[in-house]
């Protein structure tokens, strides 16, 4: 499936692949930037749009030269700049939906597009990371509840990986943290790690797992037992000393 024309990415993730996937290479978490940016993006090239729009009609109803009346050019610079914006609107939107951030069970990757037809690529392997963080930078991301994730490398030569504007930034660096002692320390788990779910918590995320994706589950935690105590029915009995 081409995860570059897909709108949503769901849990568990395991039919979406991306251009240079390796096959015993998983998908754990795949995500763009809020969707509160696009928003933002859209919002401003609207306005821009109609003050020119504006000016521009303007400037033709009182422009002539040599005896030619420009208004007459209304209607054709009317059709020509909704054209135009309509183009930009989707230029706008095809660069958020083909930017893409992903983890996998080996590493750190991301797609840029800089037009809706060009992009560059940036990898880290899992075992090339240090440490990871999560933080806000400036008033913009705390209004709107918007983050940093990073993963740093000791390497001088490689750059910190970075996911902008989520609004799950903490909750990501603490699963990139369980995914990396995993990695490290207890490689033949790889299999059964949970892919990430943004949103989700406790038990609220452990139930939506075992009816997703009960593969990834957790087994039910039972009750715990008072010292000296155990459940029969509705009633508790004290167990002989």
């Amino acid at each position: 499936m081409n995860i570059f024309a897909l709108d949503d990415f769901k849990f568990p993730y395991l039919d979406l692949k991306f251009p240079g996937q390796h096959s015993e290479e998983r998908i754990l978490f795949i995500t763009r930037e809020g969707k509160i940016i696009l928003k933002l993006k859209l919002i401003a090239s609207a306005i821009v749009f109609l003050m020119l729009l504006i000016l521009g009609i303007a400037i033709l109803n009182n422009l002539s030269f040599l005896g030619f009346d420009f208004k007459v050019l209304t209607m054709p610079y009317l059709l020509v700049w909704g054209i135009a914006f309509i183009f930009i609107l989707w230029w706008i939107y095809r660069v958020w939906q083909k930017t893409i951030f992903v983890i996998t069970t080996r590493r750190l990757t991301k797609f840029i597009h800089t037009t809706p037809w060009s992009r560059y690529q940036m990898s880290l392997g899992l075992d090339a990371i240090s440490d990871t963080g999560a933080y806000q930078k400036g008033f913009f991301q705390m209004l709107f509840g918007l983050g940093y994730f990073v993963a740093r490398s000791p390497a001088g030569a490689v750059k910190n990986f970075k996911i902008i504007n989520i609004s799950f930034a903490e909750d990501l660096h603490n699963y990139v943290n369980k995914l990396l002692f995993v990695f490290n320390e207890k490689k033949g788990d790889l299999d059964k790690f949970r892919p990430f779910i943004p949103g989700l918590k406790g038990e609220t995320r452990d139930e939506y797992v075992r009816k997703v994706a009960p593969q990834f589950s957790k087994p039910k935690r039972v009750l715990p037992q008072a010292e000296g105590e155990y459940l029969s029915g509705n009633t508790t009995k004290q167990l002989p000393q």
